[in-house]
């Protein structure tokens, strides 16, 4: 007869042999930099958002600033496209992990599509050419079709 301590050790021990062996599933994610997942909780502007209290900027996607109206357009796009409460993944650049101004800067996976393509596609936005060379990114179709 086996102890009855051997044999909680034994099955508590179970998941985490599986954990070892199983390997772990796809996130969805490139690179080491954060892999987030989450609900946006607040639309900023164009090319910023906020997941669950961390605020992300898109990767190598620009809008205009909303004191103009073609900023106010492409905040209202992203809000249509990707609404608060819309779950996200956000994949952050392994090349620009540094932030900027507090905001991760990242490729955002919403509604089955690139939020930074959709916004370029629909030209809500420019591909800020200047981070080409440092983005994690800059090979993606999506980038390289607007310039990068």
């Amino acid at each position: 007869m086996v102890p009855k301590l051997s044999l909680i050790i034994a099955l508590c021990s179970i998941p985490l042999i599986l954990i070892i062996v199983i390997p772990q599933t796809n996130t969805g994610c490139s690179g080491n930099a954060m892999c987030l997942k989450g609900k946006i909780t607040h639309i900023i502007d164009g090319d910023t958002i906020d997941v669950e209290g961390t605020r992300v900027r898109l990767a190598l996607t620009s809008t205009p600033e909303l004191e103009l109206l073609e900023g106010i357009k492409a905040k209202k796009f992203v809000e249509e496209t990707c609404p608060i409460g819309s779950d996200v993944l956000v994949d952050e650049d392994d090349g620009q992990i540094e932030g900027s101004y507090d905001r991760i800067i990242g490729k955002v996976l919403c509604q089955g599509i690139i939020l930074n393509e959709k916004i370029l596609e629909e030209d809500f936005g420019e591909i800020n050419t200047f981070y080409c060379t440092q983005s994690e990114f800059y090979d993606e179709p999506w980038a390289k079709n607007y310039g990068c």
